[in-house]
């Protein structure tokens, strides 16, 4: 059935298939649109080429952005949901400039604070950066820091890279979890770095910490505006909450006694999120898609040395590893499917999309909400990668596949 249905992808008939038969992730229904670019067609490869959602020009809309072989290409988008055709914007951060998947970390973020999202590599030789421009172009790729590279020791199998506003003035910082600790460089809006150095030994490849064992995520916890470190370490979930009047991280918290790996978490059997809140109480909470579900430790109201998660609870029993999903078929993620500002779970299935929605410190059933982009289709994440981000602008996530023949976008 995967090669009859790809070989209708090939055909060009999954336009007419999608505007005929899709399901909209929410009322009223909309019908997936299909565009031909960045697509396994045009020579778009998941093992050469990133592709990300990001704000590039401050419309408050999901703009697609590709790292190709020649550089970055962008595909704006726009008010009824749709992608204007890609345009290359930065000769650089791609494969013909020596750019690799596996060795290369590239974001999009805002580094400078204009509201427009930049382009951040960490290369061989250090960070490279190129900046939104309020004419719609991009500044020349530029070596800002020789930090973070190859060339500093720096490699994808031992050391994590990130980028996040730790300090919460609205400027992506660099992170890097290295030998010896947690690194830090601030970002500035003279488009610079600073304050480059360690803050915490912890984290670390010597502490104990891996690459393939143990996710190291930023993200604010406290919601207090700055991005604190979650290590999922082998004892369960640790927190080190970051102080941006001291510029560093408090030292390193247990607080959930799950989600580790002595719990059973794999990185290929499992997921595990905390950028959002599922709750309603302002906070992120830990989720995991395990072995019998979707588990969750949520946030909890707390005075001085009480403690601030809830205990784990089995919230949802689909989307785990019993319920026939796996990492290499099935991604899954949070997102805003319905625009009430609480995060919802979603999960790519083998027939389609389907959606469990977040309410008061549980997950309200789950529906399959949009029939296609499922495995029975051909969709693959080796090939064939799903993303969910507002295209349209209207607060609430949509579905963009980057497919064989074309971006199909499905909305909200």
């Amino acid at each position: 059935m995967e090669r009859s249905s790809l070989s209708r992808l090939i055909a060009g008939a999954a336009a007419a298939a999608l505007a005929a038969s899709a399901v909209a992730l929410g009322a009223p229904a909309h019908a997936a649109t299909a565009q031909p670019f960045l697509s396994y067609a045009d020579g778009w490869r998941v093992e050469r080429h990133l592709r990300v959602l990001a704000d590039v020009n401050g419309d408050e809309r999901a703009d697609a952005v590709g790292f190709g072989d020649a550089g970055v290409w962008v595909a704006l988008g726009q008010p009824g949901g749709t992608f204007a055709a890609p345009v290359l914007k930065v000769r650089g951060f791609g494969w013909d400039q020596g750019w690799r998947v596996g060795a290369h970390p590239r974001a999009v973020a805002d580094l400078d604070g204009d509201g427009r999202d930049d382009v951040v590599g960490f290369g061989d030789a250090g960070v490279w950066a190129s900046y939104a421009q309020p004419d719609g172009t991009f500044t020349a790729p530029q070596l800002k820091l020789r930090d973070f590279g190859r060339a500093q020791g720096w490699t994808a199998e031992r050391h994590s890279r990130q980028v996040a506003d730790l300090d919460g003035d609205g400027l992506a910082d660099l992170v890097g979890f290295g030998e010896a600790g947690v690194h830090v460089s601030h970002a500035t809006v003279q488009r610079g770095f600073t304050g480059t150095g360690r803050r915490i030994d912890d984290f670390g490849y010597a502490q104990g910490w891996r690459v393939d064992r143990h996710p190291r995520i930023l993200t604010d916890m406290d919601a207090d505006g700055t991005a604190d470190v979650v290590g999922f370490g082998n004892a369960g979930t640790y927190v080190s909450y970051f102080s941006a009047a001291g510029d560093t991280f408090a030292p390193s918290i247990l607080e959930v006694r799950d989600f580790g790996w002595n719990q059973g978490w794999r990185l290929d059997r499992h997921v595990r999120v905390v950028d959002g809140d599922a709750s309603g109480d302002g906070r992120a909470d830990v989720i995991g898609f395990g072995e019998r579900g979707v588990l969750a430790a949520h946030s909890r109201p707390y005075a001085q040395g009480e403690p601030k998660f809830f205990g784990v609870s089995l919230e949802l029993a689909e989307f785990g590893y019993a319920q026939g999903w796996r990492v290499e078929l099935h991604p899954r993620t949070l997102a805003d499917i319905n625009g009430d500002r609480l995060q919802d779970a979603v999960g790519f299935g083998w027939s389609g999309v389907h959606v469990s929605y977040g309410d008061d410190n549980a997950f309200v059933g789950t529906e399959r909400r949009l029939a296609e982009f499922g495995t029975v289709d051909g969709w693959r994440p080796d090939r064939y990668p799903r993303l969910l981000g507002d295209v349209n602008g209207d607060g609430r996530d949509d579905v963009v596949g980057f497919g064989y023949s074309a971006t199909y976008v499905a909305l909200s």
